[in-house]
């Protein structure tokens, strides 16, 4: 937060990655085509490194 001085915008295709106990790892981003697609794509690469989206 601070290195953004608090201004975060929120979009689709940017997803909370965390493992399969609930743990916050990171998050994930992909951007290149619609909100709608970009999301899809996101859920499916994390789900296939066996992690969980939020």
């Amino acid at each position: 937060m601070a290195l953004s001085q608090g201004k975060f915008v929120p979009v689709a295709g940017g997803m909370l990655i965390k493992n399969t106990e609930g743990d916050l790892l990171g998050a994930a981003g992909v951007s290149g085509n619609t909100a709608d697609n970009d999301e899809i794509a996101c859920i499916a690469g994390i789900g296939a490194a066996g992690l969980v989206v939020e």
